[in-house]
C-alpha cells in the first residue's frame, strides 16, 4: 500500500521532532530556575489549590473516629505586575478575577465575582489584598493567599538551581539550607534530617519555544514535636515535591509551577492513638 501525502507529512514531523529532541538531550543547560519578573508584565494566571486532611482516632487498637476534609480553590485571573523587588519577585500586582471558587465536601462557593479587581501586596510578613481600597474579609484573604503569591525572584533558583550546566536526565542535590528558609524557622527547626534532590526530567518542544521541566523531592523522614502536658511527643514526617517548567532560553519567565506537601503525624497517649495526614498541592500556569 502506498503512503498517502498526509501520512508522509506526519512521518516527517515525527522524524524532525525526534531529531530535535536528540539534539536537546546532548546539550548542557544553565537552567536558571529563579527568574525575575518586570514591572508592567502581564499574564493570565490559572491556578488550583487542593487540601486533603484525614484524622483517625484509635483506642485499644479500635478506630473510634475518622474524619476527612477536602477543599479545592480554583482561580483564573488576569494579572499585571506593578512593582518588583531587587531580585525580580513581585511586590505588588493587580488582578482581575475571571473565576474564583471554593469547593468543599458538600458545596461550591463563588468567593469573588467575575470582574472583581484585587490589589495584592507581598512581603516576608505576609500578603495584603484589597478591593476598592478596602481590605478583603479575613476568610477571603486566607483563600487568596493560597493561590495568589509573589511570583518570580531568586527563591526558587536558590533551592533548585544546579551549580553548573546540566543535561537532560541529570540529577543534583537540592540546596537544603535555602529550602529550610522557605519552610520557616518554626517548622525547619523540628527537622534534624532533611534531604532533597532535583532532576532535569523532560524537554517539551511542542510549543512556540522549547521548555525544560525540572522535578524535585525533599524529605524529612522523621521528627518529633513536644506537646505540653503529653507523656510522649508527636512524631511526624514530611515529603515535598516540585515540578517547574521554564523556557530553555533563560530570558523568558516560567511557564508553570506545581508544588505539593504530604505531612503525616502520629501521637500516642497510653492506649489512645491519633493519626493525621495532610496533603496540599498548588498547580499554576502563567500564560503570556
Amino acid at each position: 500500500m502506498l503512503a498517502t501525502p498526509s501520512f508522509r507529512r506526519l512521518l516527517l514531523v515525527l522524524i524532525l521532532t525526534a531529531a530535535s529532541t536528540a539534539v536537546y538531550a546532548q546539550q548542557a543547560y544553565q537552567l536558571k530556575l529563579g527568574r525575575g519578573l518586570k514591572e508592567y508584565d502581564q499574564y493570565l494566571l490559572k491556578t488550583t489549590y487542593e487540601q486533603q486532611s484525614r484524622t483517625s482516632i484509635y483506642s485499644d487498637n479500635v478506630m473510634r473516629g475518622d474524619t476527612t476534609d477536602n477543599i479545592v480553590i480554583l482561580l483564573t485571573a488576569q494579572c499585571k505586575v506593578v512593582s518588583v523587588t531587587v531580585d525580580g519577585q513581585e511586590k505588588e500586582k493587580h488582578i482581575v478575577v475571571r473565576n474564583f471558587q471554593l469547593r468543599t465536601n458538600t458545596d461550591t462557593f463563588e468567593v469573588l465575582s467575575t470582574g472583581a479587581k484585587v490589589r495584592c501586596w507581598f512581603s516576608d510578613s505576609g500578603s495584603v489584598f484589597t478591593v476598592d481600597d478596602v481590605p478583603v474579609h479575613d476568610t477571603v484573604a486566607a483563600l487568596l493567599s493560597n493561590v495568589v503569591l509573589g511570583e518570580g525572584g531568586s527563591r526558587t533558583g536558590d533551592v533548585l538551581d544546579a551549580k553548573q550546566p546540566v543535561k537532560l536526565g541529570q540529577s543534583w542535590k537540592m540546596n537544603v539550607k535555602a529550602f529550610r528558609k522557605v519552610l520557616g524557622k518554626e517548622q525547619s527547626k523540628l527537622m534534624k534530617k532533611l534531604d532533597g534532590s532535583v532532576t532535569f526530567s523532560r524537554i517539551d518542544s511542542s510549543g512556540a519555544q522549547p521548555t525544560g521541566i525540572v522535578t524535585a523531592r525533599a524529605e524529612a523522614p522523621s521528627f518529633s514535636i513536644k506537646v505540653p502536658g503529653a507523656a510522649s511527643p508527636i512524631t511526624g514526617s514530611l515529603v515535598a515535591e516540585f515540578s517547574y517548567e521554564v523556557p530553555l532560553d533563560t530570558r523568558f519567565p516560567p511557564v508553570s509551577l506545581s508544588t505539593s506537601t504530604t505531612q503525616n503525624y502520629v501521637g500516642i497517649q497510653g492506649l489512645n492513638k491519633l493519626e493525621s495526614r495532610v496533603f496540599t498541592r498548588r498547580q499554576s500556569q502563567f500564560i503570556r
